[in-house]
């Protein structure tokens, strides 16, 4: 049952349901967002916890009083008082009774609150085992640099070594609940990461909590943040970085991708920084590099979401509005050696991108080993 489940439900009134789902010892806990299609009820978030104790042949129930209204813009937890002028007629649920029922990777869910509103119908699993759908015309190093000459967009790159999903870290764990993140893994590596850096850095400052996650996610750590880069050729540099020179005459035929994404994307979509929000959503934002050294050599930026395919919810927004915000161009593995020699030529090697021991002992690995 783990994983983020998209759908409509119908009855009361129509909801947009986002439903993220874990997987702990012995329950299943998550959020749901009710986002309300006539904007004339507020939007709510729940959380519940299903014990597997209680699922029986893919069938459960749980009751939940851990209901908050949303701010109709961002969809955050908000006061009821905040909202209350604004929906005069409406009052807010304190206890709703769910029952699931799972079948084919389908998740019927229905919904009833102690106010008499009560939802159903089915909810669908973003499918994040399968490859990448978006097609790719197949380029050869020089025409990808003879692409790049000529664009005037000022796009976003990440490099890949095969044609994977978009995915973040955090999804790639299997973790779908970021308000269980932010209550039980930001803590933690907030502590942890003082300990370990010159700097305190301040949660309550919304800077400084981007800056945290960076420094987590250039070092390792899960989180919501995908990583790109300003320039193509970093982009190359990490869609072929980890292919030895061995590797790539072993699969000759193999691809790596480079995603484009361009710049109208944050000009034309809404952007949310806010990791606890239910609007699904994928922001490029920009991070301070507070103890990350990394970020300016290696151009670097990030996106934020709340969506675990984010491929799917791009292209959803491109049907929308008609327009095409993100493209692929697949290299052939065997072009590894012509790409890495340029790049090195160009000054874009581990040494640069990497300050440190860790950076200058894998550019020597390329040069002595390869």
């Amino acid at each position: 049952m783990k994983g983020q489940w998209l759908g409509y439900l119908k009855g009361s009134n129509v909801a947009l349901v986002t439903m993220n789902v874990d997987e702990r010892e012995n329950s299943y806990n998550g959020v749901a967002y009710f986002v309300d299609q006539s904007n004339t009820i507020p939007s709510l978030s729940i959380h519940f916890e299903l014990l597997k104790k209680d699922i029986f042949q893919g069938v459960g129930e749980c009751n939940s009083e851990l209901i908050h209204p949303l701010d109709s813009r961002l969809l955050t937890p908000t006061s009821w008082e905040l909202l209350k002028d604004k929906y005069i007629e409406s009052q807010i649920p304190k206890s709703v009774n769910i029952k699931f029922k799972l079948t084919n990777q389908k998740l019927n869910v229905s919904a009833k609150t102690d106010i008499d509103t009560n939802v159903d119908g089915e909810l669908e699993v973003s499918n994040l085992k399968s490859g990448s759908v978006l097609p790719s015309d197949l380029k050869s190093w020089n025409d990808f640099k003879q692409m790049i000459i000529n664009s005037t967009d000022r796009s976003l790159y990440r490099g890949q070594n095969e044609p994977w999903k978009l995915q973040t870290s955090f999804h790639r764990q299997g973790r779908n609940d970021l308000t269980r993140y932010l209550r039980e893994d930001i803590p933690e590596l907030h502590r942890s990461l003082c300990n370990k850096t010159n700097h305190v850095f301040d949660l309550s400052n919304s800077e400084e909590f981007g800056a945290l996650m960076n420094l987590a996610q250039h070092h390792g750590y899960p989180t919501p943040l995908l990583d790109w880069t300003l320039s193509p050729y970093v982009a190359a540099f990490f869609a072929f970085r980890g292919i030895s020179s061995e590797d790539a005459k072993k699969s000759p035929d193999k691809k790596v991708r480079i995603y484009i994404l361009s710049s109208e994307w944050r000009q034309k979509v809404a952007q949310n920084q806010n990791i606890t929000s239910g609007q699904r959503h994928v922001s490029v934002i920009d991070l301070l590099g507070i103890e990350n050294n990394r970020m300016i050599p290696q151009q670097a930026t990030s996106s934020v979401t709340s969506v675990a395919d984010i491929e799917l919810h791009i292209k959803t927004v491109e049907q929308s509005l008609g327009i095409d915000f993100l493209h692929a161009v697949d290299l052939l593995w065997s072009e590894r050696d012509k790409v890495v020699k340029e790049l090195t030529l160009m000054g874009v090697t581990a040494g640069s991108l990497f300050p440190g021991l860790d950076g200058t002992c894998e550019e020597l690995k390329e040069r002595m080993f390869n």
